[in-house]
């Protein structure tokens, strides 16, 4: 039922040109995800509402039609196999048109999916089931769906697993129409210990977020996305995927291994597919900057893209001038490029730039932030300058508020605490009785900030913020700081704090990757290290320690996991002693 196209992405002829679809604005009225699939199937059956690229060029188009069509007989088939409405099904495979049906067969069927990690190449697949198995524990889950090659691994792992060959013919089933308040999905966060949490998420709280998120950053029916984000976290499935989806746009997708293993592929699909709408985190814009060679873009067009906004992490103004610069020849325009921000706990967008306003940065006192937790405005030329970006209003709807350790709410230009509160904030984890992240209505997110006339500024995270001598010492400061040395992998720097109980503060330790191995150039770039950092940041290390490329450990996100950082340097540090 869907249909197949081969073209080589990286060629100056486009292949699709989606500027005259069907007029799909989503009505009000309309509030699960299961009317959504029926009502464009019933308007525009013809128009595809994903392609999915694969390998070797393929490419999967799905009409409206044929993915209600699909999901239903998936359903059906689900459903023969004994998954009831409300079960929940994970969904392990890596972005395909797989995915994409079961995900929606799901939805159709009244069951709740929860998207998880595939095993990457390369990953010890043993590893991968056993932690897929306590989640799956933890979610409750009725059966895991999975491709041939890994359901052995899951079923020795002690998973109900199953691929969807193997599932039962259809039969006919009802099923019963969900309500608003139904739920439609689980979300793992991407925390950064081995059992994250995870968020049941709900059509009502689903279609405010992307509702809001669409009017926030102008986008329309006659916009195209193109996103190479997981499905298995929240940006990539909820404010690039689903947002797209319910607004009516096509939805261009390819699996993240794509990405990294050759960054220009991102590019080259928004050219084919005249792409309007994408986003990435930081490191991501670094990277296919950094790793896309001239040779590899020569006749890419990105004069289509109208808004690449930057989230999922700290924003650097390097990393967004970088990016700009080396693609500018190619047609991308500044005014593209925009800021947000957004967690699970709030279904995903929290804030987004103002459309008229690409990503704009505040240039503040570093040292005035870090002792007294003031953001003044310094001349960027200064010796503290310190820029930080807006990542814009709070969503229609919603509020955003600045406490300190209290609770009490702080004036503008100050640090504290980000709470918010609205109708896209999910109220608890899943199986957690009484929500320990909402105090009064408010959600506390754990993410440090300012707002300065009703735009918010990300300064960093509670837990991760690095305090010694009565200083609030921001990592990402450090690593970015770091990243700039020459012979250090970008975006493989790690800062962290390590109590010291005899100096009654905490120490700070500097992880650094690179495939340096000669002894006498490892201790110059560590020298390097800490000359920079006291240079540029009066900042004295303790501790600077080497690591083997691909070490550092990430979220789903591609947050840094510290809580693993502060393990392997205890260990490193112990190791050192004798």
């Amino acid at each position: 039922m869907y249909k197949a196209h081969t073209f080589p992405l990286g060629q100056a002829e486009r292949a699709f040109d989606l500027s005259n679809k069907a007029c799909l604005p989503l009505p009000q009225g309309i509030a699960t995800i299961p009317e959504i699939l029926k009502y464009r199937a019933a308007i525009a059956p013809e128009q595809a509402a994903f392609y999915v690229i694969g390998a070797q060029s393929a490419v999967t188009e799905i009409s409206n039609a044929a993915l209600l069509q699909e999901a239903t007989l998936l359903a059906q088939r689900l459903s023969a196999h004994g998954v009831k409405a409300g079960d929940i099904v994970l969904l392990a495979f890596e972005t395909s048109p797989c995915l994409v049906t079961a995900f929606f067969a799901c939805q159709v069927g009244g069951f709740l999916p929860c998207i998880v990690e595939a095993p990457s190449p390369g990953i010890h697949g043993a590893n991968w089931a056993e932690r897929l198995a306590v989640r799956a524990q933890y979610a409750g889950a009725r059966l895991i769906l999975a491709p041939r090659d890994c359901c052995d691994l899951l079923r020795e792992a002690g998973c109900r697993a199953t691929t969807v060959e193997d599932l039962p013919m259809p039969h006919e089933a009802r099923f019963p129409a969900p309500t608003r308040d139904a739920s439609a999905f689980l979300q793992f966060t991407s925390g950064t210990t081995s059992q994250p949490k995870a968020l049941l998420i709900d059509n009502k709280t689903l279609l405010s977020n992307v509702r809001g998120l669409a009017l926030a950053a102008g986008w329309s029916h006659q916009d195209t996305v193109v996103s190479w984000l997981p499905l298995y976290h929240d940006m990539g499935l909820v404010a690039l995927t689903m947002c797209g989806f319910a607004a009516g746009m096509s939805v261009v997708l390819m699996p993240s291994t794509m990405f990294t293993m050759n960054p220009a592929r991102w590019l080259w699909a928004i050219h084919s597919f005249k792409g309007t709408v994408t986003s990435a985190p930081n490191f991501a814009y670094q990277f296919v900057a950094t790793h896309a060679p001239e040779h590899r873009t020569r006749g890419l067009d990105l004069s289509s893209l109208r808004c690449a906004f930057n989230a999922a992490e700290f924003i650097q103004k390097k990393t967004v001038e970088h990016f700009f610069n080396r693609f500018a020849p190619h047609g991308l325009k500044r005014e593209a490029l925009f800021a947000a921000y957004g967690l699970a706990e709030c279904t995903v967008a929290v804030t987004f730039s103002r459309p008229s306003e690409s990503v704009r940065f505040q240039t503040i006192s570093r040292q005035q932030f870090m002792t007294q937790g003031v953001a003044n405005p310094v001349d960027a030329a200064a010796s503290d300058a310190w820029p930080v970006a807006s990542v814009g209003p709070v969503l229609k709807g919603h509020e955003v508020m600045i406490v300190d350790n209290d609770g009490s709410p702080l004036p503008e230009r100050r640090q504290g605490q980000i709470y918010l509160r609205g109708p896209s904030v999910v109220h608890g984890y899943y199986k957690e009785t009484a929500p320990s992240n909402i105090h009064n209505g408010w959600l506390a997110t754990g993410d440090l900030g300012y707002l300065d006339n009703g735009e918010l500024y990300i300064t960093g995270r509670i837990k991760d913020l690095i305090i010694r001598a009565g200083a609030n010492i921001s990592p990402y400061e450090i690593e970015q700081v770091v990243g700039e040395i020459e012979g250090v992998r970008s975006g493989a720097v790690g800062a962290i704090g390590l109590s010291d109980p005899v100096k009654g503060t905490e120490n700070l330790v500097v992880f650094f990757e690179t495939t340096q191995k000669a002894s006498e150039k490892v201790e110059a770039m560590r020298h390097a290290i800490r000359d920079r950092l006291s240079q540029k940041l009066s900042i004295a290390v303790d501790h600077v320690l080497n690591l083997p490329p691909h070490t550092l450990q990430k979220t789903t996100s591609g947050k840094l996991q510290r809580v693993k950082l502060v393990q392997l340097a205890q260990e490193k540090l112990s190791a050192s002693m004798h």
